[in-house]
């Protein structure tokens, strides 16, 4: 359980997302440490080096993952964050929770408006794998996931995080 379990619970809710898979999702991306940070150079290379929006920007900076959940910069910047504001924001964590649940919660979304077809759970795996690898691979039809070991890990931190919640303290 995290210490920002309050913070997690409204921020879930903004997004109609259930707050222990946030809670799951944070725990696997930052171990609950809101200054976590990570340059993510072949992101970098691959997508914002060719873009012109970010070029004489330091790449460390706008390449890199944040906070609780790790979201990256130019993921809240198409989520709707103003690009004036600096990716450091994202270590605060309602400002970090509140971009990331609305990057999963966009995910989310996607998976389940475009493959109704296929199962709950699957669709489920399909988000958390995209949440951290892209859509690429990890669409809900494809089989197997690109980054299913991922998703698999975060319904890991989900189950021991459902146990500790049910639990008295």
């Amino acid at each position: 359980m995290t210490r920002y379990w309050l913070e997690i619970q409204k921020a879930a809710a903004d997004f109609k997302l259930d707050p222990l898979l946030v809670e799951a999702v944070v725990m696997q991306e930052s171990a609950g440490n809101t200054d976590a940070f990570r340059f993510e150079r072949d992101f970098y290379n691959r997508y914002l080096k060719p873009n012109k929006l970010y070029q004489g920007m330091n790449p460390r900076r706008i390449s890199s993952s944040y906070g609780l959940m790790q979201c990256m910069w130019p993921v809240a910047i198409e989520r709707g964050l103003d690009i004036k504001l600096p990716p450091e924001m994202l270590f605060i964590p309602e400002i970090g929770l509140k971009w990331g649940c609305k990057q999963l919660g966009y995910l989310r979304d996607w998976a389940d408006g475009g493959w109704p077809e296929v199962s709950v759970d699957q669709r489920l795996r399909a988000t958390l794998a995209s949440y951290n690898g892209g859509r690429g691979a990890n669409k809900p039809s494809d089989s197997p996931l690109r980054n299913r070991l991922y998703a698999e890990s975060v319904l890991k931190h989900y189950q021991l995080l459902a146990k500790e919640h049910s639990t008295p303290a």
